[in-house]
């Protein structure tokens, strides 16, 4: 794990994946193997490879409101709204005091209201 968020924090992709595939073939039980993979694929713009990493995750565990937030960051950049909304809501209820959670639940409500969603 050590060396997937080293290699993800230097920018190094290739190594991150590489890491990450090893934890979640090894260990795929792991939840955490699969939300760091999911915020490599977010980070390199692959985001129905994180979406799926992110499910699986949930799946393991599915009060992780760092999977929550990040889903919620992918639909954004997907300009699916109401589903980041959904997430953010999830992963404030989880974990009232989320940083930067209630900015983006503001944001969202604002966007959805706006279009009558």
């Amino acid at each position: 794990m050590t060396i997937g968020i080293g290699a993800m924090g230097a920018s190094d992709g290739e190594t991150a994946l590489t890491a990450f595939n090893e934890i979640t073939t090894r260990a795929p039980d792991y939840a955490e193997g699969w939300n760091k993979r999911a915020t490599l694929f977010y980070l390199a713009g692959e985001h129905e490879l994180s979406i799926a990493d992110i499910k699986k995750t949930l799946d393991l565990e599915p009060r992780h409101f760092g999977a929550l937030s990040g889903l919620g960051l992918v639909y954004m950049a997907l300009g699916e709204e109401r589903k980041a909304l959904d997430a953010f809501e999830q992963a404030l209820e989880i974990h009232p005091h989320m940083e930067g959670a209630d900015t983006h639940i503001r944001e969202l409500r604002d966007i959805v209201k706006g279009r009558g969603a």
